[in-house]
């Protein structure tokens, strides 16, 4: 190549790019608010030992975060009216607004408690004997958990058969992130006794310039849980803390201390993803099941790659409403294949964006790409039997307007 203008050259522009140069560099390269939250709060700072043969013999720290008790029992936070299990769905808004979490009494019936314990323990058994078990500092966690029972898949759909609280979350959740709100991941966490404390986070990371959360985790308990088994550890009303300190350019000054959350087996604990939280210590010899559930807007990308990793059979299965949360339905803006998608407002069981139907084909070895055509292709080439043509057609037979643009012509 010649005569390529020195502007395009990459040592010139590196030359021209130092960070004082560079658009956004202050917010892209922002460690706040955890940077100011640990400079001021020391106490919650934690490194997880990287070796598993350390993960048992860690040095508790009294007077750490996780050195606590539940609110009720807190000298901090006793005289607070923090939330509580409750039906009440006025009760649950005003929790959330201003403690970045509510807990759902009864989300589960007792029924539904033995169904999700049983098939997580059994799970986790099967896993350990079969030498894929995902060990974590505190535990083991199951992952993918839409592939290993039927009563998984109801659940992320918030089904009122495997979740009777299910249509009372499901409107919480809506409320927080609007509609057209996908599934990032279901985990089964279990925390077994002497396990690492998890350090304080945020789901949401580091975009809480916004005025309301982008992910909701739903915490559901499948065990009781409370500071003796390492019930969920929380520090209330920090999701406010934190976004105004980003928002206002200001950093985060002493923090209030961190509680355990202390719930019956069945409560479903919805918190905002500015929330700082993070896993207790178990001290009990009884394993602590907890179902860790999260929700976000459709543009963000999802923890857990449902395209590649359900199985044919569940997605074969599925309902609308399981595929939209798993993410197989475009929008113009997020998911688009071979331009399926454009003109998609994102809807359940809406063929103008639905997905699946490339990954079956795929599956089945079948997934025919469009690849590089033009003027002098064959017919062969031209009429190749294209897995985009059939998933259009598939669309506009069930009588919902297709994806702009495709197969009505080109250009001229």
């Amino acid at each position: 190549m010649e005569n390529i203008p020195q502007e395009f050259d990459p040592d010139v522009i590196a030359g021209q790019s130092g960070s004082d140069l560079q658009m956004y560099h202050a917010e892209t390269s922002s460690k706040e608010p955890m940077s100011s939250v640990l400079k001021n709060n020391p106490e919650i700072y934690f490194v997880t030992p990287k070796g598993r043969k350390d993960w048992g013999n860690w040095d508790f720290r009294p007077g750490a975060y996780y050195d606590t008790t539940t609110g009720a029992k807190h000298a901090y936070w006793r005289e607070y009216d923090l939330p509580k299990p409750s039906k009440d769905i006025q009760r649950l808004r005003q929790d959330m607004l201003r403690w970045g979490y509510c807990m759902v009494e009864d989300g589960l019936s007792a029924d539904q408690i033995t169904t999700m314990r049983q098939r997580v323990l059994d799970q986790a058994e099967g896993e350990k004997l079969a030498g894929i078990a995902q060990r974590t500092p505190s535990g083991q966690n199951i992952n993918c958990c839409v592939n290993k029972g039927r009563c998984f898949e109801l659940f992320i759909e918030q089904h009122p058969s495997i979740a009777q609280g299910g249509p009372l979350v499901e409107q919480l959740v809506t409320e927080a992130l609007g509609r057209g709100w996908v599934c990032t991941s279901l985990i089964a966490a279990i925390s077994l006794q002497g396990g690492v404390p998890q350090a304080l986070h945020q789901d949401q990371g580091n975009a809480l310039d916004s005025r309301s959360p982008m992910t909701i985790n739903i915490l559901t308990t499948i065990t009781d849980v409370d500071e003796s088994n390492g019930g969920t550890l929380v520090i209330p009303g920090s999701h406010t803390v934190l976004a105004d300190a980003v928002r206002e350019g200001k950093p985060v000054g002493k923090l209030p201390p961190a509680i355990n959350i202390e719930a019956k087996a069945g409560t479903m604990v919805i918190t905002d993803g500015r929330l700082l939280h993070g896993t207790g210590i178990n001290h009990t010899d009884t394993p602590r099941i907890v179902m860790l559930n999260g929700m976000q807007q459709p543009w963000l990308r999802q923890q857990e790659n449902w395209m590649l990793s359900a199985r044919p059979e569940v997605l074969q299965r599925a309902s609308p409403k399981l595929l939209h949360r798993m993410g197989y339905q475009a929008t113009t803006g997020t998911q688009t294949n071979e331009g399926h998608g454009f003109g998609a407002k994102g809807g359940v069981d809406e063929t103008a964006g639905a997905l699946v139907g490339f990954r079956l084909a795929n599956d089945l070895g079948e997934y025919y790409r469009v690849g590089e055509l033009g003027p002098d292709s064959t017919a062969a080439q031209l009429n190749a039997a294209y897995t985009l043509r059939d998933v259009v057609g598939k669309a506009r037979a069930g009588g919902v307007s297709a994806p702009v643009g495709i197969g009505e012509g080109g250009l001229g």
